[in-house]
């Protein structure tokens, strides 16, 4: 234990995977404090264009309570019709709204403080709704996104 899969496009050479799969056993051995021969790295290359049927779906959507880190994209989106992505977003939320309850032991759950600790700490997580990254937008326009984002709670 542990065993790590990596899944990516194809294209990256030997030397790269060989390096990336160094530096994971490295960080492995020394945050979970396990032996070299305890751990296990693999990679699955998945095509672009089979990226959203077979990992996106499935291992994002389909799994919001095991991801720690969410990606800035959303493959099934479409950023030009607003009324489905507001739609989609609405949807989004309302799982990981659901997921997050269901993991709070306090009782004193409250939806709309989750979402503003993820505004605060995961903003990017919202990307894939927007036609631009929250990295690259003013202040500003980060508070507008924010209360866009609030509203369809």
């Amino acid at each position: 234990m542990p065993h790590i899969i990596v899944k990516l496009y194809p294209g990256r050479s030997d030397a790269q995977r060989k390096e990336l799969t160094r530096k994971i056993v490295k960080n492995t051995k020394e945050i979970l404090g396990c032996e070299d021969k305890a751990i296990s790295v693999a990679f699955e290359q998945v095509e672009k264009d089979d990226w959203a049927q077979k990992v996106y779906r499935p291992d994002i959507i389909e799994c919001p309570g095991t991801l720690y880190k969410q990606p800035g994209y959303n493959p099934f989106l479409l950023k030009q019709n607003k009324t489905e992505n507001m739609a989609a977003l609405k949807e989004q939320i309302q799982k990981a709204v659901q997921t997050a309850q269901k993991e709070d032991t306090s009782g004193y759950f409250n939806a709309m403080s989750w979402l503003d600790l993820e505004l605060e700490d995961n903003p990017e997580i919202f990307d894939g709704f927007f036609d631009t990254a929250w990295a690259d937008i003013s202040p500003d326009e980060r508070g507008k996104r924010a209360a866009v984002i609030r509203s369809v709670l």
